[in-house]
């Protein structure tokens, strides 16, 4: 077994052909701790390349890093526990958490058995049950199996219901799939637990929607505006919900508030500008504009802002400046926001400034 023979001075190191595996098990089963990991492996082939280890990293720096073990596949994997005559469960108070971040890496190249074999050594390892299923759950969604994704997220569930991220899945799942009112139970639980998830209430706002439930949607919407009143989306949202509801006196006057707010939020600039460009009021979107561009000047959404009011300024070599920018560099997102310019600028407008 050994391969290599190291001297410094009287020392003698012995290098064997398990050590990656050793170097492995401690980096990603046991986040380091080699005494916790000594003691588990007591009396086995690994416990001897650990204490080889201990004496390496008092020479040498950077010992314990996946480049002296990766890449450690299944097979060979299960290699190294025959020959170290060891198992999965011989690791019983390793954390295995850099072990389930190379699952997420295998899963991420598109190699989804190995991925769901590493998961099934973690059950039989007895690693956190829940969190293994909703990992399965998650790879089985990514890989495009929905149906054995959602089993496995609801067994994670049934396990432990406090699990957010599983209830987050789930919802995006069923709403892809139309089916609105499961959306729906799932993104309200996820709220009940993580009231603080904000981007949690527009998607439960989308569901009710869909679902037809606009009453419930709106009372989304008003709790969110309770707790985060700085929110100008969340005003914007509920002014075209009480237009598809038909009352046009509270839209009328959401979009008043609106009117007469500034925004706190960068992403809260464009649908902010639009309720400000529906009344001609440009300058005080550009006056807004150009603050947050001083804050942050790679703001694609805040060019195009500039550009309609540039043009109903009758600027146009300032919104072709900005213009040639989007051509050369971001071209693709111009085209993604060209309804901006179809909404806010007659074609004679676009016509003068030359924006096609």
């Amino acid at each position: 077994m050994e391969i290599i023979r190291l001297r410094q001075g009287e020392k003698s190191i012995s290098i064997t052909e398990t050590l990656p595996f050793s170097i492995a098990i401690l980096d990603q089963i046991y986040d380091g701790d080699i005494n916790l990991a000594i003691d588990d492996v007591k009396g086995s082939q690994v416990e001897k390349d650990l204490n080889v280890i201990r004496t390496l990293t008092e020479t040498f720096d950077n010992i314990v890093t996946p480049e002296n073990y990766a890449p450690i596949e299944y097979e060979e994997f299960l290699e190294y526990l025959s020959e170290t005559e060891l198992s999965i469960k011989s690791f019983a108070r390793g954390t295995f958490s850099g072990f389930q971040d190379k699952i997420l890496s295998i899963a991420d190249r598109g190699d989804y058995d190995s991925a769901h074999q590493f998961l099934d050594l973690l059950m039989e390892a007895n690693v956190d049950e829940a969190s293994v299923c909703e990992l399965k759950g998650t790879i089985f969604l990514e890989s495009g199996n929905e149906e054995e994704g959602i089993n496995w997220l609801q067994r994670a569930l049934k396990i432990d219901p406090s699990l957010v991220s599983a209830y987050s899945f789930l919802g995006q799942t069923f709403y892809n799939r139309g089916e609105f009112d499961k959306a729906a139970s799932c993104w309200e639980k996820e709220i009940t637990l993580s009231p603080d998830h904000l981007v949690t209430y527009f998607m439960l706002t989308d569901a009710y929607i869909n679902g037809g439930r606009t009453e419930e949607a709106l009372n989304v919407l008003m709790s969110l505006s309770r707790r985060d009143p700085d929110s100008i989306l969340t005003r914007v949202e509920m002014a075209d919900l009480y237009e598809r509801m038909g009352n046009t006196d509270m839209r009328d006057r959401v979009e008043q508030e609106v009117l007469e707010a500034k925004p706190v939020y960068i992403n809260d600039m464009e649908p902010w500008a639009k309720i400000q460009f529906k009344n001609s009021k440009f300058d005080v979107v550009e006056e807004e504009a150009k603050r947050f561009l001083k804050e942050d000047p790679d703001r694609p959404e805040l060019k195009m802002l500039l550009i309609v009011t540039h043009v109903k300024k009758g600027l146009c070599s300032e919104a072709k400046r900005l213009m040639e920018d989007f051509e050369n560099e971001q071209v693709w997102y111009y085209y993604g926001k060209k309804e901006l310019f179809d909404e806010f600028l007659s074609e004679e407008e676009r016509r003068q400034c030359g924006i096609t």
